[in-house]
């Protein structure tokens, strides 16, 4: 083992090795321009392993990743795993941004998406900038919509906000927006179960990872529970499989039973198809152009025949697919790659509530 009180340098990060890498088994990149995030959430573990001053690689790093993966036939999805890829508003809008609206210029494909805090919202020239640089989607830790929790949570950046408001400008920018919400804190009460779920329907996050609360190791969240004598051990490291390390305020089993109310109701084929349509109603197309190859006509052959045709909830399907190719046909492969998604959802939802 070592130590050090100072952080990496990341301008030292070299590129990675991408010819070691075998694309074919692989959904999505992963490429990284910051560390650290600004902000100070009592159960994120992040500003303890990272630090609160947010450090970015130089304009020309990230430049040089992307065409050594895109040189090798990459045209899929790049996801920059930053925490908070806002974190340092100056250099990505002075710096970044600019460069990467340049080098795309005679691209095709590369769709990016990252996490970034809500406030994203507040800066249209950020968000602009996000959207004609090949941001498509960006991953929001929205927690929940109870002002206490958040106070609880000292999730400051969320606090006397329209949530949903944000969620929907963001929306209409040209960007997806997936959620991470928390069920369990002590400021909590059964009525949250219901909240939430009117909540994700009406923000049209097609995609919301709801987790009940845990507490990792090194984060104020842990320190303050440990005092309490209310740890449980280990948290299991999945922020949705139903589990918590901690003695919550609420009594376990109405948690427990609320929570399999909460999946059960968002990922219902009834609710999630609605909440496709919600969120397509708002969503700005986006441009950035698609090599459209043999697997995603095979996939959307494979949702006409498993969801259309074989899948008891087949209605809805076909009420999405119709509906797209009327009000919004620009984004009818985005419609059938959610019909898709929403298929997979169920099966994990069934697997873990079973």
């Amino acid at each position: 083992m070592y130590s050090s009180s100072e952080f990496p340098d990341i301008h030292l990060t070299p590129a990675p090795l991408w010819e070691l890498v075998d694309f074919k088994r692989y959904a999505t990149m992963a490429i990284q321009y910051s560390r650290g995030c600004p902000f100070d959430c009592e159960f994120c573990n992040i500003t303890s392993l990272l630090g609160h001053r947010p450090r970015v690689k130089a304009a020309e790093q990230i430049v040089r990743e992307l065409e050594g993966v895109y040189r090798l036939g990459w045209r899929g999805n790049i996801f920059f795993v930053d925490d908070n890829l806002i974190g340092n508003k100056k250099h990505l809008k002075n710096e970044l941004l600019p460069a990467l609206i340049q080098w795309r210029k005679d691209k095709v494909g590369l769709r990016f998406s990252t996490e970034v805090s809500i406030n994203l919202a507040d800066d249209n020239e950020l968000m602009k900038l996000m959207y004609e640089a090949g941001f498509d989607t960006v991953f929001i830790g929205v927690e929940t919509p109870d002002e206490d929790s958040l106070t609880e949570c000292n999730k400051k950046q969320n606090q006397g906000r329209d949530l949903i408001g944000d969620i929907k400008r963001i929306q209409r920018s040209g960007m997806q927006v997936q959620g991470g919400f928390i069920i369990g804190f002590d400021s909590d009460t059964p009525s949250i179960f219901q909240r939430q779920i009117d909540f994700i329907q009406k923000s049209g996050i097609v995609t919301a990872m709801v987790g009940l609360l845990q507490a990792p190791i090194g984060t104020r969240l842990y320190e303050r529970l440990k005092k309490e004598g209310r740890l449980l051990g280990i948290m299991s490291g999945d922020n949705v499989d139903g589990t918590t390390n901690i003695i919550p305020r609420m009594n376990l089993d109405v948690l427990h039973k609320g929570y399999q109310t909460v999946i059960n109701t968002l990922y219902a084929p009834k609710n999630y198809y609605a909440r496709v349509k919600t969120f397509l109603r708002e969503f700005k197309a986006p441009k950035i152009r698609v090599a459209m190859d043999f697997e995603y006509i095979l996939a959307f052959l494979r949702s006409v025949i498993r969801l259309g045709i074989l899948d008891k909830e087949r209605i809805y399907y076909w009420k999405l697919f119709f509906w797209t190719l009327l009000r919004r046909p620009k984004l009818f492969p985005l419609a059938i790659t959610f019909a898709i998604y929403g298929y997979h959802f169920r099966q994990i939802c069934s697997l873990r509530i079973s």
